[in-house]
Parts: structure tokens; sequence; C-alpha cells
């Protein structure tokens, strides 16, 4: 319930955060994993956000993480690749997770680390980690993380890290509009 809510109202900051920011077009997507990666909505322009219910946000399985940020960032990328080449476009990855990987069938440590530092490199990508309850920075940086992209929390306080995200990514806003990136928490 804790992170559904916190969810909920991470939604509810974008859409806020859209209000402020109107120059700048924001379109969400959301994958839930475990033992499988499962689209929930994809590229869904922030204004027409709608909070999650309990059969959207269903727990099950282990940590297919690796699959998971693969499956994303081959999804993200055929959706933004035209837009992202003529500089139309910026991609923002947040990867939030409670357990470490123990699923994953289709990817590996080191070509989904691969891709992020590919990724990174254009100045397009940014890519963020949270671990809740767990050791963030061994999972982060086994992916080719900088330190300061990567965010220990607890599950207890998801809300206020998901109010934290909100605030980072309106501060990356901010740093877009002034031609500058966002280095991290």
């Amino acid at each position: 319930n804790e992170t559904l809510e916190g969810l909920n109202e991470k939604l509810l900051s974008i859409q806020n955060i859209q209000k402020r920011n109107p120059e700048i077009p924001i379109y969400v997507s959301l994958t839930l994993f475990s033992d499988s990666p499962e689209l929930v909505f994809e590229n869904v322009p922030a204004s027409e956000l709608q909070p999650l219910t309990k059969t959207d946000y269903v727990l099950d399985g282990m940590t297919g993480l690796l699959d998971a940020v693969g499956t994303v960032i081959n999804r993200m990328e055929f959706l933004l690749n035209r837009q992202i080449r003529e500089n139309n476009a910026n991609a923002m990855i947040v990867i939030f997770t409670d357990g470490m990987e123990n699923a994953s069938r289709m990817y590996t440590y080191e070509q989904v680390g691969n891709k992020i530092k590919s990724l990174e490199e254009t100045g397009k990508w940014t890519f963020a980690f949270i671990g809740a309850d767990m050791d963030a920075w061994s999972s982060a940086s086994r992916l080719n993380f900088e330190r300061s992209k990567v965010f220990s929390s607890r599950k207890s306080n998801v809300k206020d890290t998901m109010n934290m995200m909100a605030s980072e990514l309106e501060h990356s806003i901010k740093l877009k509009k002034e031609g500058k990136i966002w280095k991290g928490f």
C-alpha cells in the first residue's frame, strides 16, 4: 500500500511539474517487474496520467532486474530514437527496486551496463537507480552507474523517496532549460 501510494504521489507530482513547465513536454512510461517485465503504460503525456490501482500494481515472483532494465531501454530507444537524434527529446530512466537481481534470463549485467554507459555518453539519456532496503550501490555499480546517480532508501520511506525524485526531476528540467545535464542526487 505504501509503495502504491508513493507511486501515485509521484504521478501527481509529475503532472504538477508539467503544469509548471509547459514548454518541456513530459511523457511517462511505467514498467513493473518481477520474474518478467510488465508494461503498465507507455509514453503517456503527463497531463493524462491516472492513479494506479491495486490491480495495476501486483507484487509477485522474483526480481528480474536486468531483463526489466534491458527491455525498457530497448523499448525507449525504439520510441525515441528519431526524436533524440533530431535533438527534440531526452530520456530519463529511473530504476526503483527492492530486490537484488535473481531471475533474469535475457540480459546480463555486462550487456545492460554497456548499454547504459553508451547511452549516457550521448548526453541525451539519464539513468538513476534507487534501491529500497538493499545495497543499491552493489547492483548499480555493476551496471556502470555513477555513484551520484544511485540512492539508497527504505521501503518505509517510499513516499519521501518519491517526493525526492520529483524534486530531482524538476531540477533536471531546470538544468535542461539552461542547457545543462543533471549530474545526480
